[in-house]
């Protein structure tokens, strides 16, 4: 950095702004704890953003002020949600009155963080108007006249493509998502090129870089051209929505053309240190963001990473530095790709040599394309047309890769220390490369020897087990909002599931245990148990057994006896089997077994004569050791008498409340027998059951039960050894 002064000043400032944001002496102002989700409010704010879906617009305001009901008022950012369409330009002053929502943090490890994602553009809330009336009707042109042109753009790629293509092609080139098939749009995360279908750096520099050089070819000067196509590139950003990867490719790209303009050197490094401070500038806390270190992290993986694989052999095939570039970029981004993502596509190295390239060809037929379509509807159509033979060549190669063994390691979720070791390790070893290098006899064994060093500790990181064999389990109760579900991992590292659905949580399945499993390193869940057929138990497991190709494999489903089949289970299992999965039935008696940890149902058994529903919930006992859990799924009335009368249910040590602490269940006689230290209970937050019934808990309390519940814990592990057992909430 000795001759990169501006580098040296970018990295100091940079520091400053990541210890302000660790220290807390940075962020949004916060919304007031009187506040309530659903009350009314009234906004003032103006209108810097506007997308329309087919039942109602989002409306962005800018320095909102919010006042509630009584006069405390902040200034944040807000979206709002219209069902009535008023007429509202960009730029428009509004005053809006509806009905708040605050976004949410996340409930579970792995979660997603909806508060997170608005702060950063800070954004309080969302509220769903009642009425909108313009104010001041003031219209930023320029971002109004880009709003419609991102509009009927995005328009004429539905008609012309069909929503798959066409909603594809919209998102590269428009930013615009509403469209996006979500099913694909999955399959290529998983393989490792989503990137494709965002407006990031690499569609901005293929884009602003056409254009500028095309204006050079045609014999504009330096100085015309970058004050053109740096115009250009800034407006076709904010057409786009300026996303983090967004704004990086811009600014480095006008330093760039800054550069020719002024006859100066242009130096990648410092132009990314610089971009990457005046972003943090607008809002420090993209330090913490995804995009952002994806975004930045890429392009430092090519620019410190690339010439060590290069001397590797020497690079002299052109394939083998896409090759080394590609490596590059996906060993910088190891450590922060499992900790927002926790999985690694396996195949994503050589699957990128092929779609990046293609990709350059689909932007350039679309531009052309979109640009045609302007002067002659058919011919542009024609054109257009030409991206579905790339768009059918991608979804071949998605799906080849994803039948490849191994295609995708879920590792799960290293801590922020490990993230930190990693690089600060990487760091050292490129000093000492520097070192090296100023040795000039030996820059060229020390090269090679360093890569082949870095090369092989990539692949024994990569190799080693995320998760080892230990002498404890794990026990870990979701929060699914209204419904069950647990996890559990045994001694020696099997994975086990009992029930897992919703009934006030869309698709928990993807968004609550899919990604809480994948933040623990599970890929595959060994058994499944389904207490009964309740949506409220089975809806995210349904969920998931569907989607097995992109999200958890599901080795057997695990039902209770045949006699008790409700026709949600009977559903399930035939959903089950044409998805691969093996489904099996317990009944009482049966047990499973791993080591020390054993499973065995105490009901319901063939003999079993109450009808299908709660009374007939499958009930398990897990032992380990010393250590034992009553799972009761919604098991009262009739099915929990009979389970008291059972002298197999004995003393435990920690209770899943039944029917999640309903009124009607854990009766005075059934805590006589079990006489639990543990109770926990799973709940949705401010549900219309009244679950926990104050009954429930005050027979709990009086039997010095700790109770644990996931309305205000969130998600609750216990980690026993099999005679203590550590209890931790995930929420505070």
């Amino acid at each position: 950095m000795k001759q990169r002064p501006l580098g040296t000043i970018c990295v100091l400032v940079a520091f400053i702004q990541v210890l302000m944001v660790v220290a807390g002496m940075w962020g949004p102002s916060p919304i007031p704890a009187t506040w309530k989700e659903g009350e009314n409010i009234s906004m003032l704010g103006r209108v810097y953003r506007r997308d329309i879906r087919p039942d109602y617009q989002i409306l962005y305001l800018k320095d909102t002020e919010v006042s509630y009901q009584n006069n405390e008022t902040i200034k944040r950012n807000t979206i709002i949600y219209d069902k009535e369409f008023e007429k509202v330009c960009v730029g428009n002053l509004v005053l809006i009155t509806g009905s708040c929502t605050f976004f949410q943090e996340p409930r579970n490890p792995g979660n997603y963080n909806q508060k997170f994602y608005y702060d950063k553009q800070n954004i309080a809330m969302m509220a769903f108007a009642d009425k909108v009336r313009v104010v001041q009707d003031d219209v930023w042109r320029i971002r109004e006249s880009l709003s419609k042109l991102r509009e009927r753009w995005h328009k004429v790629l539905i008609e012309t493509l069909g929503e798959k293509n066409g909603g594809m092609l919209s998102a590269m080139m428009t930013g615009e998502k509403r469209d996006l098939d979500r099913e694909w749009k999955e399959v290529y995360q998983v393989n490792g090129i989503g990137h494709l279908l965002a407006i990031s750096g690499l569609h901005l520099s293929f884009i602003g870089l056409t254009f500028y050089q095309g204006l050079r070819k045609i014999g504009l000067s330096y100085k015309t051209a970058g004050m053109i196509g740096g115009i250009f590139l800034v407006l076709y950003a904010v057409m786009t929505g300026l996303s983090v990867s967004t704004m990086r490719a811009m600014l480095m790209f006008l330093i760039r053309i800054g550069a020719d303009m002024c006859g100066r050197v242009y130096d990648m490094m410092t132009a990314l240190l610089l971009s990457g401070v005046l972003i943090l500038c607008r809002n420090p806390l993209y330090i913490l963001d995804a995009g952002f270190l994806l975004s930045f992290g890429a392009i430092l993986g090519i620019l410190l990473l690339l010439p060590v694989l290069q001397s590797l052999p020497e690079c002299r095939i052109r394939l083998l530095e896409g090759v080394y570039a590609s490596m590059a970029v996906q060993m910088f981004l190891f450590p922060v790709t499992l900790y927002f993502f926790f999985e690694i596509p396996s195949y994503s190295v050589i699957l990128n040599l092929v779609v990046i390239p293609l990709m350059s060809l689909i932007l350039g037929v679309g531009l052309i394309g979109s640009v045609v379509y302007c002067m002659s509807p058919w011919f542009g159509e024609n054109i257009l047309r030409g991206t579905g033979i790339i768009f059918k060549l991608y979804d071949f190669l998605c799906e080849w890769c994803m039948r490849l063994p191994f295609s995708r390691l879920v590792i799960g979720k290293p801590k922020w220390q490990q993230v930190v070791i990693c690089y600060g390790a990487m760091l050292i070893f490129l000093i000492c490369i520097g070192k090296w290098k100023e040795k000039e006899e030996n820059r060229k064994n020390n090269w090679k020897r360093c890569a082949r060093v870095l090369v092989l500790t990539m692949i024994l990181g990569i190799s080693i087990p995320w998760r080892q064999k230990q002498e404890s389990m794990q026990i870990t109760m979701l929060d699914v909002g209204q419904g069950d579900g647990i996890y559990m991992r045994g001694p020696s590292g099997m994975d086990y599931f009992i029930d897992g659905g919703s009934s006030d949580v869309k698709e928990v399945g993807k968004y609550r245990v899919e990604s809480f499993l994948k933040s623990q390193g599970v890929g595959r869940l060994d058994y499944v148990f389904l207490s009964h057929g309740d949506a409220d138990h089975i809806s995210g497991i349904q969920e998931m057994l569907v989607r097995q190709k992109v999200g958890i494999r599901i080795q057997n489903l695990v039902l209770p006896v045949e006699n008790v089949w409700d026709e949600g289970l009977i559903k399930l299992a035939q959903t089950a089997l044409e998805n691969g999965t093996k489904v099996v039935t317990i009944g009482a008696g049966q047990e499973l077994t791993e080591e020390n940890l054993r499973i065995i149902c105490l009901q319901p058994g063939t003999s079993f004569v109450e009808e299908s529903g709660n009374a007939a919930s499958m009930v398990l006992k897990v032992q380990y050791k010393e250590f034992d859990l009553l799972s009761t799924g919604d098991v009262e009335g009739k099915g929990e008498e009979i389970l008291t009368k059972n002298k197999s249910v004995g003393k435990i040590d920690v209770l899943k409340v039944a029917h999640h602490g309903s009124k009607n269940s854990t009766t005075k006689e059934f805590l006589d027998l079990a006489k639990p230290k543990v109770a926990l209970i799973s709940a949705g937050q401010k549900n219309s059951y009244g679950h926990p019934h104050k009954e429930t808990l005050k027979r709990l309390q009086e039997y010095g039960v700790r109770i644990y519940n996931t309305q205000e814990a969130g998600a609750v592990t216990i980690e026993t050894d099999g005679k203590r057992m550590r209890i931790e909430e995930y929420i505070p």
